[in-house]
């Protein structure tokens, strides 16, 4: 699903510098804190955060740190001969080709371009599976749109290791 790339107002912001950044080897480097599938879109997302992101396990810690990282793996999930998700023995479904990652960086000042659209301070990026920018943080403010759904009282994150925002 592509993000649109305009503000409310019609116009893109002015930066078009990529603040928020694809971290190297965010799988193996970063810590896993949510394997979900979501039936809905039939996707399974995988969560990863960074040590200062880490250190937020419970609502009652946020808001999140400067420098806190959050990445959104998505991927297609392994689909059995009848077309149906696979999964593990512990009913884990099982991760297939990755088709975009979300990233989310936390620092102050972050997230001013976005205006009345802001999410605290956040800005958010989307890559390709290669590494390769979808959608910069100039073109993420319909990121910055949905996530104040999650509201003030979770620092604009539906969920990390505490319970998602439904």
């Amino acid at each position: 699903m592509a993000l649109p790339l305009v503000a409310a107002d019609g116009a893109a912001p002015a930066r078009s510098a990529d603040r928020v950044g694809l971290p190297a080897d965010y799988a193996s480097r970063l810590e896993q804190v949510r394997h979900t599938y979501l039936p809905a879109r039939d996707k399974v997302i995988t969560v990863f955060v960074n040590p200062q992101a880490a250190t937020v396990r419970t609502l009652e810690q946020v808001p999140y740190p400067a420098g806190s990282v959050i990445v959104f793996e998505w991927a297609d999930p392994q689909k059995d001969s009848t077309g149906q998700p696979r999964q593990d023995a512990a009913g884990t479904v099982l991760k297939g080709p990755i088709t975009r990652i979300d990233v989310m960086r936390h620092e102050p000042g972050y997230g001013a371009d976005y205006g009345e659209d802001r999410a605290g301070e956040w800005e958010f990026a989307s890559y390709l599976p290669d590494g390769g920018a979808m959608t910069l943080p100039d073109g993420a403010v319909s990121c910055a749109r949905c996530h104040q759904k999650a509201g003030t009282e979770r620092d604009f994150v539906f969920g990390s290791r505490f319970p998602p925002k439904k």
